[in-house]
């Protein structure tokens, strides 16, 4: 039950890192030029810094949970839901459009992470 827990967790962080690593780069109050200026611009955005330290953490979540789980179930398992759950957080934060097109391959694709989970 650990290493599912632990999945869990790793789908979970991944998908806030990618929401806030979003907010991070639409949230500031002028465009920065250069890429020093750029790059201290994400460094100093605490949305990035979220975002970062949410990544780093489902790095090891996975790492410790991929002791136990096989990385050919675990990988797209963890994919797969991910896209699902940022999908989801894309429309709702950001008012991004889900169409038909979108909502037909992520059917598909959950479809076939099933189909190699079997």
């Amino acid at each position: 039950m650990k290493p599912w827990l632990l999945l869990f967790c790793t789908i979970l962080l991944t998908a806030v890192a990618n929401i806030l690593l979003k907010y991070s780069t639409i949230k500031r109050d002028v465009e920065p030029n250069g890429i020093v200026m750029v790059l201290w611009d994400l460094i100093t955005n605490p949305y990035w810094m979220m975002g970062v330290f949410c990544l780093g953490c489902a790095v090891i979540s996975y790492g410790i949970a991929l002791r136990s789980l096989e990385l050919s179930t675990a990988y797209p398992i963890m994919t797969t839901s991910v896209v699902v759950l940022v999908s989801i957080f894309s429309i709702f934060v950001f008012q991004e459009q889900y169409t038909l097109i979108k909502a037909i391959g992520t059917v598909i694709v959950i479809c076939g992470v099933m189909l190699l989970s079997l």
